[in-house]
């Protein structure tokens, strides 16, 4: 080990002596993974694919690893550093300080700052360890199912995206992704482990959303992919999908639920997803993000700039303010107004007009 530490360190310093254009050429090489991502003037105007406040500030993430700040409410951003280039999909904070993102290259980031700074915690090529150690404990118990799927993760190589990530408190979270990619930590993510037992053995549709809504956990993918936890995330049970369409999320309160995903498709329940109602929307937009509005029911943005609204009890209605690029997430700001994350950066919304 004292040996590769030394060749890392003599590599580092002769890299120092090399030709400005050969230094440039090994950077252009590296990959997304280790390359980190170039602050740019433009990148509040790229592709941001989700936006979360915390402690009064927000954070958005997207395209190329940029992580925009915004602490005046979204009317102006900033760049925070960031040691990989991939695209980040998600964010979620347990606190004001600590939050994590995850991204394409199953890599999972943190931060303990409020966002300036970002640490890489585990990615797809890391990973190695805990794919063979889940495929081990599924051979031993007899799951040929999951063995044979987590083989196919181990054989395909370290590209899996990860598209959404929740934490129930500081220490204990999940990342899920691909082809039925769960990873779950009891440490804040010092340690990752492969969770896939978590869901049936067979699943291996994509897993877009996982959120936490009342006292479950529920996840929501492709194919009509429906699972909730009532223990905490010990185990996940199928929930029985209203239709065999995609889900791309599912917001609540209590046990009211909306589910809603692809081309206009939105159900309602008030069972915690025990029985669902379909919502007829004129849309052949997906839906692609939700948010509670306190006091005001439910918001709904969708891929064509659309902004909806659902009071309960009625029909949901556009907006009349809405975005000329898709839309990906949704944030309440700290000043009580809407901010939602897009292919072209951010915009700020009320939500009284229709």
């Amino acid at each position: 080990m004292r040996i590769q530490s030394c060749f890392r360190a003599a590599l580092a310093a002769s890299l120092l002596t090399l030709h400005p254009y050969t230094v440039a050429l090994a950077a252009a090489q590296a990959t997304p993974l280790d390359r980190p991502a170039q602050i740019s003037r433009l990148a509040v105007h790229g592709a941001l694919l989700d936006v979360a406040e915390v402690g009064g500030r927000l954070v958005a993430v997207g395209e190329r690893g940029h992580v925009l700040l915004s602490d005046d409410d979204g009317r102006n951003w900033t760049q925070a550093e960031v040691p990989v280039s991939v695209t980040l999909t998600a964010v979620h904070f347990a606190d004001r300080q600590t939050g994590w993102s995850v991204g394409h290259g199953g890599v999972v980031l943190q931060t303990v700052d409020g966002g300036d700074r970002w640490a890489r915690q585990t990615d797809g090529r890391a990973l190695g360890g805990a794919l063979l150690e889940a495929l081990r404990a599924a051979r031993a118990a007899g799951d040929t199912a999951l063995a044979d799927k987590l083989q196919r993760f181990i054989d395909e190589g370290p590209d899996k995206p990860l598209l959404d990530v929740l934490f129930l408190d500081g220490k204990r979270g999940f990342a899920v992704g691909a082809y039925g990619l769960v990873l779950a930590t009891d440490d804040g993510g010092k340690r990752w482990r492969v969770a896939c037992e978590l869901l049936d053995s067979d699943e291996d549709r994509h897993i877009y959303a996982i959120r936490k809504l009342g006292n479950a956990l529920y996840l929501a993918g492709e194919q009509g992919l429906l699972y909730r936890s009532t223990d905490g995330g010990n185990r996940f049970a199928r929930l029985e999908s209203p239709v065999e369409g995609s889900w791309f999320g599912l917001i609540g309160a209590s046990d009211e639920l909306l589910l809603f995903g692809l081309r206009g498709a939105l159900w309602h329940s008030d069972d915690g997803g025990g029985h669902w109602q379909r919502l007829p929307v004129d849309t052949k937009y997906s839906f692609a993000a939700g948010l509670v509005l306190a006091g005001q029911g439910f918001l709904l943005a969708d891929d064509g700039g659309g902004l909806w609204q659902f009071a309960g009890g009625g029909t949901p209605h556009r907006l009349e303010n809405g975005a000329r690029f898709p839309l990906t997430g949704l944030t309440l700001a700290a000043d009580g107004g809407v901010v939602a994350s897009g292919f072209a950066g951010t915009l700020r919304f009320a939500t009284s007009g229709r």
